[in-house]
């Protein structure tokens, strides 16, 4: 765009220098109004050229194998940021040419205007690192007079030859150049076949192979967990412990805890595999509680009525649905208790299993991502906490509701399932050394972070079918 000039001419007799005079004026005008545009509208450009020297001794012992050739297998790693911070080239890979003693580059057509070189490397035919730039503030950084990152101006048609200080690598590490410094273990897996059975001495032959959960811990720490099919099982586990710690689980059955050694499971094999039992006599005790309408003790609590008691509300519930009447949205939450009185006062529980039914699903916003609350990714759902304070079912409102304790808490995601029953395992809230330490009054069932979804709708004890109320299923050892 040309600028706006005002012009105040002389008179002149002569027309002809006149127009001379305003075409000359005009020219330089334009001329000055081509910043950093060439003719054809594009952008000015130069090119860039980087060299190093390694010096004699790098250079003939790393190139003298290929020198015959006259072009050298080697490259360059580099980075080039402009003045603002913003990449122009990241870990762009460069052919590199032995030239006398030294090296250099191809050409690189690079904009006009002033950058700064962030990384430099040289890569040698066996794709190592051999001479590296280091960065300023690194440890060897002392051994350069100029560490990077170094500035360099490109000029419009013109070759600007960049030649940064480098170093032989040798034994050094990354970080000692300023780079960012990884490494990599190296697993090698170790496999063995294993096969599960029940030891029932009252089943005579063939023996009752089982499905069971088994865990294998290593001595550094790592685990997994598999689903042993009743057949001889191929496993893969992490490699390089002495011995093996297996823990092996099936419901109704007290969990066993075995070692074994690497050998062991290596001089196994799909006919000769590693066979785990799991001893008959150790199936748990198993006490189902289901109250109805006269003996269960369950309550809905609402924010819209925070003083009514909904003690014989047919849902236990945790909902936030619209209200058709009062368009607005409310809150509902559900207590519940079990009366355990009927467990022997000798008993170990072991499980605690809560089984809920409903009867119509409420839809759920299917774009609601839930994750699992541990790795600290938003979550929505809802808990089941355990509640600290006495209440009573027909006297409970949202205004009296009792104080519960997040820990422990169990998670309740929104599903879709062909079957309108759901069970939860509730141990953590019953056994838990944590939980164990507060009193416990029972159960409460929210939604959770917050009230953001439409939420879930079971059968309370109260409901008239007996099979969909809530049930308690508790395994004890005595």
């Amino acid at each position: 765009m040309l600028p706006i000039v005002q012009l105040t001419l002389p008179k002149m007799k002569n027309p002809a220098r006149l127009f001379f005079l305003i075409l000359a004026i005009l020219s330089i005008i334009a001329l000055n109004s081509c910043d950093k545009k060439n003719a054809s509208g594009k952008e000015e450009s130069g090119m860039a050229k980087f060299s190093f020297s390694p010096g004699r001794d790098v250079a003939g012992s790393k190139a003298g194998n290929t020198a015959d050739s006259g072009m050298m297998s080697y490259h360059m790693l580099v980075s080039v940021e402009d003045m603002n911070g913003n990449p122009v080239m990241t870990d762009k890979i460069i052919p590199v040419y032995m030239f006398g003693s030294g090296f250099i580059s191809e050409n690189i057509e690079i904009r006009t205007g002033e950058y700064n070189l962030t990384k430099f490397m040289v890569i040698d035919p066996s794709g190592k690192v051999f001479l590296a730039s280091p960065m300023e503030g690194s440890p060897l950084a002392y051994l350069t007079n100029d560490p990077l990152p170094i500035s360099f101006y490109i000029n419009t048609e013109e070759v600007t030859t960049i030649v940064p200080e480098v170093i032989e690598v040798g034994d050094h590490l990354p970080g000692d150049f300023g780079y960012a410094n990884f490494g990599a273990r190296i697993i090698r897996p170790l496999e063995f076949f294993t096969i599960c059975y029940l030891d029932n001495p009252l089943i005579m032959a063939p023996t009752q192979f089982t499905s069971a959960r088994l865990t294998v811990y290593a001595n550094d720490g790592w685990y997994y967990t598999f689903e042993l099919q009743p057949l001889v099982n191929r496993l893969i586990i992490r490699g390089g412990s002495d011995y093996y710690t297996f823990v092996l689980e099936k419901e109704g059955y007290i969990t066993q805890t075995l070692q074994y050694s690497a050998r062991e499971l290596i001089n196994t094999s799909k006919e000769n595999p590693l066979v785990l039992k799991i001893p008959w006599g150790t199936q748990y005790n198993v006490l189902e509680l289901q109250p109805g309408q006269e003996d269960g003790k369950d309550a809905m609590i609402s924010n819209l009525e925070p003083d009514r008691n909904f003690g014989d509300h047919k849902y236990f519930e945790a909902t936030f649905l619209s209200e058709p009447v009062l368009t607005v949205m409310r809150s509902n939450r559900s207590l519940i208790s079990f009366n355990m009185d009927s467990l022997p006062k000798s008993a170990m529980i072991k499980k605690v299993i809560l089984r809920l039914t409903y009867d119509l699903p409420i839809p759920f916003d299917t774009t609601y991502i839930t994750r699992d609350p541990s790795t600290g990714v938003e979550f929505y759902g809802a808990v089941l906490q355990q509640i600290v304070e006495p209440w009573d079912e027909h006297k409970v409102t949202w205004n009296t509701q009792p104080k519960t304790t997040e820990f422990n808490q169990v998670f309740i995601y929104p599903f879709i399932l062909n079957t309108n029953v759901i069970e939860v395992d509730v141990t953590g809230l019953f056994v838990n050394p944590g939980a164990s330490m507060l009193p416990s009054y029972g159960i409460l069932f929210r939604l959770w972070p917050q009230d953001m979804f439409p939420g879930f709708r079971f059968a309370s004890s109260d409901y008239a079918e007996t099979n969909m109320r809530p049930k308690l299923i508790i395994q004890y050892t005595n």
